[in-house]
C-alpha cells in the first residue's frame, strides 16, 4: 500500500500532534503492508528534520492552508500525481479531492466543535468557525473517520450525524515501558526541590489555565508552601490571553511563586512529572489529551478537569475537580497532596492499571493501517457499484 500523509495546516502545529507524527511515521514505514508513504508539510515546519533517514518515506512541502484559496491544492495533486497513492491520510480534518482515491481524515482538535471560546480574541474566534465547516466537510466527504476518543465519535454521530460506522476510535499509543531520559529545565531553579505542581499544554483560554492561578493564589492564603510550574507556548494570537495570566499572578503577588518555563523537549517534559508533587490538567476541551496519558505513564498524581474526554483518558486514576471552580480545585490540590503513603499508593495502582488499557504504538498504527484499508476496499466497492 502507498500512503500519503498529508498534513495540511495554516502553518501551526502543537507539540502533541508533532509527537504523534514522531511516533506514527516510522513506525507505518515499517509495516509489512506498506510499500511507501509521502508525508507533506508546509516548509516552514521543517517537518523532515524530526525523523531519522526512511528510506521508503519521501517528505514533501506542501502550501500552507488558506480557507479563502486553493493553492494549497494545486501543489499537493502535482505532487500526488508524481507518487500515485493508494490513499489519502489526511491528520488534520480537511478534505482533498484527488482522482478517485479513497480518503481518510482524523480529528486532532475539538476546540473548534465543543468550546465556546468567549475568552479567545475575535480573530480566533472567526478562524474556529472557518476550522469547524472545513472538518465539517471533511469528515462528511471522507470514506473513515479516525476519532482520538469515543467522545469525539458520539460529537460527530449527534451533532454532524455522521454513521458511527464510519468512524473508528483509535487511541494515541503509550510507551509502557519506564525507561525514560530526563533532563531538569533549565528553567526551573535549583532551590525547586519537588514541591512544585505541574501544569503542560499550549497557552490559550481553552487549557483553563486561570482555574491553577486562581488556586494558587487561595493555596498561598492558606500558607500552603507550594510552587507551580507552566509548560507551554502560546501562538501570536495568543499573546493576549498570556498578558491577561501573567497580570494575574502579578495582581496576587505569585510572580516567584509562578514560572513559565516555554516549550520543553520530551526528556525535560519526563523530568517535570517525575519530580512534580502533583500534575494538573485544567482544559476545557480536548479530542483526546497526549499530556494526560504521558502523565499517566510516568507515575504521575493527577487532578483533571471533569470536562469533555478527560474522564474516558484517566478513569478512576485522577482526582477531578470542577471546571472555574478554582476554591474547589485548591481544596482538592490540598487534600491530595495530604495524603497517606497508602492513599498515594493506592492512586499509583490505578493509574498502572489504566495505563496497561492503552495501546502501544505499534497497536495503534495497526488498527490505523486496518482503517487505511478499510477505506481502500469501501472506494473500491463504490467504484465498481457492488456497494450499492
Amino acid at each position: 500500500m502507498r500512503i500519503a500523509v498529508l498534513n495540511i495546516t495554516a502553518g501551526g502545529m502543537s507539540g502533541g500532534y508533532r509527537k504523534y507524527l514522531h511516533n506514527v511515521i516510522p513506525r507505518l514505514a515499517g509495516h509489512p503492508d506498506v510499500e511507501a508513504i509521502l508525508c507533506t508539510f508546509p516548509k516552514s515546519l521543517n517537518g523532515q528534520d524530526w525523523f531519522d533517514s526512511l528510506t521508503n518515506v519521501e517528505f514533501a512541502h506542501c502550501s500552507l492552508f488558506q480557507s479563502l484559496g486553493y493553492g494549497f491544492a494545486y501543489n499537493l495533486k502535482h505532487t500526488l500525481e508524481r507518487f500515485d497513492p493508494d490513499v489519502l491520510f489526511i491528520t488534520t480534518a480537511h478534505y482533498l479531492k484527488f482522482g478517485n482515491i479513497a480518503v481518510v481524515n482524523m480529528v486532532p482538535n475539538m476546540e473548534p466543535f465543543a468550546y465556546s471560546g468567549r475568552k479567545n480574541p475575535f480573530s480566533e474566534r472567526l478562524r474556529n468557525i472557518v476550522r469547524r465547516k472545513i472538518a465539517s466537510n471533511a469528515v462528511r466527504r471522507s470514506q473513515r473517520v479516525i476519532a482520538l476518543s469515543n467522545f469525539v465519535k458520539q460529537f460527530l454521530v449527534d451533532n454532524l450525524n455522521i454513521s458511527e460506522n464510519k468512524i473508528s476510535v483509535i487511541y494515541h499509543g503509550i510507551h509502557h515501558d519506564k525507561c525514560f531520559k530526563q533532563a531538569r529545565p533549565s528553567a526551573v531553579p535549583e532551590s525547586w526541590k519537588g514541591d512544585f505542581l505541574f501544569t503542560a499544554g499550549s497557552i490559550r483560554p481553552a487549557r483553563g489555565l486561570e482555574d491553577i492561578i486562581y488556586a494558587l493564589k487561595h493555596l498561598v492564603t492558606r500558607k500552603s508552601d507550594v510552587n507551580l510550574l507552566i509548560a507551554g507556548a502560546a501562538n501570536p494570537n495568543m499573546l493576549p490571553y498570556l498578558k491577561s495570566l501573567k497580570s494575574k499572578i502579578a495582581e496576587f503577588g505569585l510572580l516567584k511563586k509562578v514560572i513559565w518555563a516555554g516549550s520543553l523537549n520530551q526528556e525535560e517534559m519526563n523530568w517535570c512529572y517525575k519530580n512534580c508533587r502533583l500534575f494538573v490538567m485544567t482544559s476545557r476541551v480536548e479530542a483526546l489529551g497526549m499530556i494526560a496519558l504521558e502523565a499517566m505513564s510516568r507515575d504521575c498524581l493527577c487532578i483533571a478537569a471533569d470536562s469533555s474526554c478527560l474522564p474516558e483518558v484517566f478513569g478512576n486514576a485522577a482526582v477531578y475537580y470542577q471546571p472555574k471552580n478554582s476554591r474547589f480545585l485548591a481544596d482538592t490540590i490540598q487534600t491530595t497532596l495530604a495524603w497517606s503513603d497508602r492513599q498515594r499508593n493506592e492512586m499509583y495502582g490505578l493509574m498502572r492499571k489504566r495505563v496497561a488499557e492503552f495501546p502501544s504504538w505499534d497497536e495503534t498504527v495497526e488498527k490505523t493501517i486496518n482503517e487505511l484499508k478499510l477505506a481502500v476496499e469501501t472506494n473500491n466497492l463504490k467504484e465498481t457499484g457492488a456497494g450499492n
